[in-house]
């Protein structure tokens, strides 16, 4: 991503697309007050810029059967290169886990984890998540609510 200028109209763009992402240009353009063509524009500036990373639908998790949501937090056992490349591995091969993030502090990753009811969760955590050799302790944590999110 370049390092790219940022003004007013560009950031009532980016809210407008986070909040709708299948808005129209000509709509889009009528809400942050510019013609459909210089908004068009700027909307492929930011795209093109690395600003905007792309497009998605938001899934309602419990329409699929995903009725039980939780974040798990995963310490390795050791961080070398190969016990990283294992656990990724297994993370990408693992459907359950919607999102993984690696953060700072006394725990190596967070993952958002969905699944159709607590057995699964129970199965999951027990035989596939600890079953990988490089994690050394899992923590989780139930999610009740979504209050706010941009994703």
């Amino acid at each position: 991503m370049t390092n790219v200028t940022i003004d007013g109209i560009d950031r009532k763009i980016i809210a407008a697309l986070s909040a709708e992402g299948r808005i129209s240009n000509l709509d889009l353009a009528e809400r942050v007050g510019l013609s459909p063509t210089p908004c068009s524009r700027r909307v492929k500036r930011l795209e093109e810029t690395g600003v905007i990373k792309g497009y998605s639908a938001r899934i309602n998790p419990t329409a699929l059967g995903q009725n039980v949501s939780v974040m798990v937090q995963v310490r390795l056992s050791q961080q070398t290169p190969a016990d990283i490349e294992e656990f990724m591995s297994a993370v990408h091969r693992m459907p359950e886990i919607t999102e993984c993030l690696l953060v700072t502090g006394n725990l190596d990753y967070v993952l958002k984890v969905q699944t159709e009811n607590v057995e699964a969760l129970r199965d999951f955590v027990l035989k596939e998540l600890k079953a990988i050799p490089s994690v050394s302790e899992t923590a989780t944590m139930l999610i009740l609510d979504v209050p706010k999110s941009t994703i």
